[in-house]
């Protein structure tokens, strides 16, 4: 089992840092998920109150690598918002410049909106929930040299890079790095679980 604390070690020195790098510095207002089409739609505000109905408002959005997705696009004034309606195909953080003209006020607003694999903004909290309480669960089975408790723990594992996999890190995702990350953790979850299973059936 003294081999079973190394390992576990590995996994936090390694899972912690993935998980810290993928913060979300900036302020996201909405989470999509990708590849559908997206109903945006922010008020307009003038003095604390809502625009005049005579007033517009202009959307550019920038893709996550920065390329322009919405290049000043006239949203729809629908009295107490303006929406327009868009198809996004990468997952990331978003920028949006929001430009309204109300008679002879002028105004404009930076927002962020996230697309992630679910929908869901994924945030540092989930990540380090399920590796928390799988580590916790391992650290209990070592304790009490009980390898039947241990392979529970290592499920967590599992999952974590399943999800990694499907849905990236914190909103996330390409080919090289949130990919290789996920084979990374579903390896030390195989191996943590495959000896334990062999000290479990060798005892």
């Amino acid at each position: 089992m003294k081999k079973g604390i190394l390992v576990l070690s590995l996994i936090i020195l390694l899972a912690l840092p993935l998980i810290l790098a993928a913060t979300d510095t900036n302020d996201v207002d909405d989470s999509f998920q990708i590849n559908t089409r997206v109903d945006y739609k922010k008020p307009c505000f003038n003095n604390g109150t809502y625009c005049s109905g005579v007033a517009t408002c202009n959307y550019t959005i920038y893709n996550p690598d920065n390329t322009i997705l919405i290049n000043n696009l006239e949203g729809t004034n629908n009295i107490s918002y303006y929406n327009i309606s868009f198809i996004v195909s990468n997952i990331g953080i978003y920028k949006v410049d929001m430009t309204c003209v109300d008679g002879s006020l002028t105004g404009a607003e930076t927002l962020y909106f996230e697309v992630t694999g679910s929908g869901f903004n994924n945030t540092i909290g989930f990540y380090a929930l399920i590796l928390i309480l799988s580590i916790g669960i391992m650290v209990l089975g070592f304790w009490k040299q009980d390898a039947i408790i241990v392979i529970f723990g290592s499920f967590g594992l599992y999952f974590l890079g399943i999800w990694i996999l499907f849905y990236g890190l914190a909103g996330f995702k390409d080919p090289i790095y949130t990919w290789s990350s996920g084979l990374i953790v579903l390896g030390l979850a195989f191996y943590i679980s495959a000896r334990s299973s062999y000290e479990l059936i060798v005892d």
